[in-house]
């Protein structure tokens, strides 16, 4: 059966039924365009934008993590800082050649003579150690006031506490020097 058979056939048919098979096999084709083409392609679509609007929120949480660590690494990085500062003032470890050295090169830069430089039993509180050495210390007063303002001005924590000053007494004529004992006490992190 060739085409033209098909057409001869086709033609032989009323006109109501041509209008009506036209008709029928229009609507085959717009219902097959819609099952196979139209429909999975709405439905890739909506597919992909879920996917859109998931990937979105999926980046503004990411977004909100970002800045959030931004922060988050900020403070720790002042929080280090502020750790650092702590532990020059009370650290882990005695340290106390290095400390002892310093504020014996102190009192030879003030011009003061060392007699006694001697440290004492730690003493363990809670939190952290007690590290106390006895001194004493001969010098003018100019002297004595410049190494206390150097203990003073130190990073570490040093207390200089139970002073007791008194004139250097040498012959008829005292020179006006001032024998120094103090107790300085230092302190460090007690390690749990």
């Amino acid at each position: 059966m060739t085409m033209n058979d098909v057409i001869d056939r086709f033609n032989a048919y009323p006109l109501g039924q041509k209008v009506l098979a036209v008709f029928i096999l229009m609507i085959g084709i717009f219902v097959g365009f819609l099952t196979l083409i139209y429909r999975p392609m709405q439905d890739e679509i909506a597919a992909a934008e879920t996917q859109r609007s998931e990937l979105q929120r999926e980046l503004g949480r990411l977004k909100e993590i970002s800045e959030s660590r931004a922060e988050v690494v900020a403070r720790l990085n002042d929080l280090e800082r502020q750790l650092h500062i702590a532990r020059e003032k009370l650290p882990v470890s005695a340290e106390i050649p290095s400390l002892l050295q310093r504020i014996h090169n102190q009192a030879k830069t003030a011009g003061l003579e060392i007699n006694r430089f001697r440290r004492n039993e730690d003493v363990a509180s809670e939190d952290f150690i007690e590290i106390p050495v006895e001194m004493e210390l001969v010098g003018s007063f100019d002297e004595v006031a410049n190494f206390f303002y150097f203990v003073g001005r130190m990073t570490r924590i040093v207390n200089v506490k139970d002073i007791n000053v008194s004139r250097q007494a040498s012959g008829l004529v005292a020179d006006g020097q001032l024998e120094v004992s103090a107790k300085a006490t230092t302190y460090r992190w007690k390690a749990n």
